[in-house]
């Protein structure tokens, strides 16, 4: 092999190392984090990747959440359970529950000045920190 097809060969390995994702110990998340799984979930922590930019936690009952690296949350995702209202801030989760009383919440994102909020009757609602609902719509 010449040494330009090795320094290629080097140089790609290395870069998939640089961004691949890692496997840790839950004990290795942010305290933030810690805490915030303690107390909104029950289920055990089942697989925790790190990356350059987040944390993803995979837990036992099928829920992902994505964490920036300061242990801020920035996603939930629930398969089968639905999310509880305490996430989200209580002027929030008040005016949530109040307009689509029927409903539960199964994703959340939150965004720079947003939460993108997936509900189990098929709607997302966009709605901004100040509780002024943006944009409502039936995912296809």
């Amino acid at each position: 092999m010449d040494k330009t097809l090795k320094f290629i060969f080097l140089t790609l390995i290395l870069l998939c190392v640089l961004f691949a994702d890692f496997i840790i110990s839950p004990e290795s998340l942010p305290p933030n984090a810690k805490e915030f799984l303690q107390k909104n979930f029950n289920a055990q922590i089942g697989i925790v990747q790190v990356d350059k930019n987040n944390y993803e936690v995979y837990l036992s009952d099928g829920t992902e959440l994505e964490f920036d690296m300061d242990g801020s949350w920035r996603e939930i995702e629930s398969k089968f359970n639905p999310l509880n209202f305490n996430i989200l801030p209580p002027i929030l989760a008040d005016i949530i529950k109040n307009n689509y009383p029927n409903a539960t919440m199964l994703e959340i994102k939150k965004k720079i000045n947003y939460y993108k909020i997936q509900l189990n009757n098929g709607l997302k609602v966009i709605i901004d920190f100040n509780g002024t609902i943006l944009h409502q719509e039936f995912d296809d």
